[in-house]
Parts: structure tokens; sequence; C-alpha cells
């Protein structure tokens, strides 16, 4: 090629370049202390291919997703607030464990069993409960760490703290078979004394409590807060709690606080040879964790309010929101759902949050971090209505309150009432369901779709457990129609029936487990 022609192309790139500049500087230059950019933060711990989504996603101030092990993706409720408005909106962050991942090395588990043997449990439950313990220890693994407790009106240690091996895991199964029945219900004294066991491991492992039980607590501790407040003491010990109530008895509100505030889940199990498949999955997605140990912190900016977190404990210290998250197994999701108050006093791009999760990576067996930031902008006209994927989230906030608030109408024998909330919910899931499903991003269409299905299948199940049951009909009497008819059998309210008992536990266990 000629030096001219040369010469030539190459003033010609160099006024293109500085056209390019010139158009996407901003009038006034740009500043010479840039502001932190707005979207998706890669870590070290990032891949090649996170780190591209992530460098896409920094021009979307309103979302960005992060990752390796365990993806996060953050997205704000209005991507556009309205300048001198009230300036409500959402944060939601999603976590996910990819589902294909395993750990380099089994994790070692810590698993504590905790069963009711009080007189309730007498045939088939506790046979079921022991079979299920027995399948549970056979799930893990040569170095898991196993402890059983039994509880009534005290506790009994049958398997202290032990490592399984070849050496003592029939010892261990023997002891399990030999647990035998007793009184009244302890609750809180089995959970104690397996914490007392479970403080015996070493740090490092994957602690999970499951804790079975088919009546109320009639010692120790009685009430949700005192409940609770052992709950957290657990989970700060990196103890999750999953819980088990059997047939229809139990204090559902008890045991779904303890599976709350401990990050564990809660398990209704109308027919106790169901018992087996609870147990023996618990002890399954504890083998196969990839990440342990996970907490986010969200850094409110400044003139960010904090309103409500939802459905999750947190802990705050200033702007700081920390929100443990615990276990996740392949394919696991959990979410942090928080409504904010931010200044829409000015204009343009507003930074809201600043987002940092960190966990045990078990699949490369490191420190897992992932982190991005969040924002929205404030516009004088054509705010955003509410992301997609949020209104699918707020909503399940919405159902379980519902669930929870049908339960108590129908257990203050408000029937009639609890049946109008549970209609009125599933008109609302309808109308949002609509809106969601014509605005929701091609990449998450059907995760949204999927959400609401859910939602509505839970609140139609519920509406048809608060049916009314059928009053009890009189037998024939044998006598013939002359003979004196015997006092007719009175009809059973809706709320004292197993049908309705059934209705308020099953709506319970959805509710705990909307998805949070």
């Amino acid at each position: 090629m000629k030096s001219s022609r040369v010469a030539v192309l190459a003033f010609a790139g160099m006024l293109l370049t500085s056209f390019s500049v010139y158009s996407f500087t901003p009038p006034g230059g740009l500043p010479s202390s840039p502001e932190p950019t707005i979207g998706a933060e890669v870590t070290e711990e990032n891949s090649t291919t996170e780190k591209a989504i992530d460098a896409t996603n920094q021009a979307e101030i309103a979302h960005f997703t992060a990752g390796s092990t365990v993806m996060i993706d953050g997205r704000m409720g209005h991507p556009k607030i309205l300048e001198n408005a009230r300036g409500e909106t959402f944060l939601m962050l999603e976590a996910r464990a990819n589902a294909g991942d395993r750990a380099q090395a089994a994790p070692q588990v810590n698993l504590s069993i905790v069963i009711d043997r009080s007189g309730s449990m007498k045939g088939t439950r506790l046979r079921n409960a022991i079979n299920a313990a027995i399948g549970a220890v056979e799930r893990l693994h040569d170095g898991d760490m196993v402890s059983v407790v039994t509880f009534d009106t005290r506790t009994e240690v049958v398997v202290p703290a032990v490592v399984i091996g070849p050496s003592t895991r029939s010892s261990v199964v023997s002891s399990i078979s030999g647990i035998t029945l007793g009184g009244d219900t302890c609750i809180s004294c089995g959970i104690e004394t397996a914490m007392a066991e479970m403080n015996r491991a070493s740090d490092g492992r994957i602690s999970r409590m499951i804790v079975l039980s088919d009546g109320d607590a009639n010692h120790g501790l009685k009430d949700v807060p005192g409940f609770r407040s052992l709950a957290q003491r657990a989970r700060d010990r990196a103890i999750g709690i999953s819980t088990v109530g059997v047939d229809v008895d139990y204090n559902e509100k008890i045991l779904s606080a303890l599976a709350v505030e401990s990050n564990g889940r809660h398990y209704f199990v109308e027919n106790d040879a169901a018992l087996a498949r609870v147990f023996e999955g618990e002890a399954e997605a504890l083998t196969q964790a990839v990440a342990s140990g996970a907490e986010v912190d969200i850094d409110l900016a400044p003139g960010v309010e904090l309103d409500r977190v939802f459905d999750r404990s947190f802990r705050r210290s200033g702007n700081r929101v920390t929100v443990p998250l615990g276990t996740f197994s392949g394919g696991d999701v959990k979410t942090v759902l928080i409504k904010l108050r931010v200044p829409s006093n000015a204009k343009g791009e507003l930074a809201v949050a600043s987002v940092d999760m960190r966990y045990k990576d078990l699949v490369k067996n490191e420190d897992g971090r992932c982190s991005g930031k969040l924002g929205v902008e404030v516009v004088e006209t054509d705010a955003s209505a509410l992301d997609a994927v949020v209104a699918g989230r707020v909503n399940r906030s919405e159902t379980a309150s519902a669930l929870e608030e049908a339960n108590r109408l129908f257990e203050q024998g408000k029937v009639a009432e609890a049946r109008r909330r549970i209609e009125s919910r599933e008109q609302a899931l309808r109308d949002s369901a609509a809106k969601a499903k014509t605005d929701a991003p091609a990449a998450r269409a059907a995760d949204v779709a999927s959400d609401f299905d859910r939602q509505l299948a839970v609140v139609q199940q519920a509406q048809s457990g608060f049916a009314a049951a059928p009053a009890v009909a009189a037998a024939p009497d044998p006598a013939g129609p002359f003979a004196t008819p015997p006092p007719a059998a009175a009809p059973i309210a809706p709320t004292e029936s197993r049908q309705g008992r059934k209705a308020v536990r099953s709506n319970q266990e959805a509710a705990t487990n909307m998805g949070f």
C-alpha cells in the first residue's frame, strides 16, 4: 500500500476516534476522580465467562449478575423512579448454586437428629422415625459426624457426637434402634442438648439439625418468640434447623419459626410412612453441598432508607444490612427482598446499594466472593413499572402472609373470612401474573410464569382445604321408622376437623417454604 494512502487512512481513523470520544464525553469533560461504576463488580473468583457477563451488565444500573459456584443476580424493583416522589422501591437478590457443580471432595457433615419420643409417638410413628433416622445415617459418608438426641420431659443423648466410619456405623444404628417411648414434650430441651453435642465438632463442617415432633411444647420453651431466639442462637453457630411435624396435632408455628430463623426447612408429614424420604433427603442434600456459610452484606448509599427486610432474619449496623443464607446444595436458590426509600430530589443516576456476598466454595475449595452495585435513574416522566422478576418475589411474600392470616382467621372460627382472604389473594395473583408474564424479559419469562403458577396452585389448595366439613349423618336405625330415634350426631366444626387442621399445617409448610 502506498505511504500516502496509509497516511490518509490513519488521519481518517484519528478523526473517527476523536469524534467518538467527543460524542461520549459528558458536557464539561470527564471528572478527574470518577465515581465507582454502578453495575456488576467482578471479583477475582469469577471466571472469564462471568466477567464478560458482568461487563455487559455494567450498562444496566438497576441490574447485575456476578459469581461462580454461587451466582448472585441483583435487581432494583423500579429502574426508573419519578423525581420528588416518595422514592419507594424494592431491592432483590437471587443467589443460585449451579446445579451441575460438585465439591472436589465430599464436604464433611455435622448432623444431629432430634426425635420426639413422647407418648403420642406410639405405634408406627416412633418406628418410622427410627427407620428414617437410620436411613439418614446410612446416607452419611465415612468421616461425617452424627449425634442423636431424644426428648420427652427430659432429654437423652442416644448417640453422643461421633465420627461415622466402619467401626462406628453399626453401633450408631443399633443405638437408634433402641429408642423407646417417654412422657410429655420439651422440644427446646432436645434442641439445647443437640446444640451442645454439635459444638464438639471441629470447625469447617456443614452443620444441620433435624427436629421431629408430633405435639405441642408443654415443657421448657412454649412461645414462638422464645423458639425464634433459640433458632437465632443456632444460626449464629452456623447450625441450620430443619423441622418435621408429624400428623395434624403438632405446633406448626413453633416448628416453622425454628426453620425460618435458622435457614432450615419445615416439613408437614401427614403420614409417618413418609418420614424416611424427608430425613434421607436432608442428609443427601448436606453431602452434596457446594457452598457453606454464605452471607450477604448490603451497604445502602447515603440517603437511602431501609423500610423492611422480608422473610429472612438479618443484622443491621448503620447503613449495612447483613443477611445470612447458610448452606447451598447444587441447584438451590435463595432470595433477599428489601423495601427501600431512595432520595428522589436529584436527577439522573443515583447509587442505591453495594452488594457483597461471601461463602466457603466447596467446589473450588477456597473462599468465594461476588459483588455488585445497584442504582436507579431519577426521571421527570415515564417511571418504570415493577420489574417482573421482582413482582413474582414480592407476591411470594404476600401469598405467604395471606396463608398465615387465613390460618389465624380459620383457627378463630372465622371460616368464611379465611376463605375470602384466600379468594382475594388468588384474584390479586391472577392480576399480577397477567402483567408480569407480559413484561418479563425473554430470558426470565419461563421463571416468572412458573413462579406465579406455583403460587396459584398453593392458594387453590388452601381454598380446597378450608372447604366446609360435611355434617355427620346419623346411622340408619335397624328397629325401623317407629323406634325412638337416637340423638343426631353433632356436625364436626371445620376448625376441629382433621381436614381443617391438615389445611392449616399444609398452609404453614407452603408459607415457610415459599421460595425465600
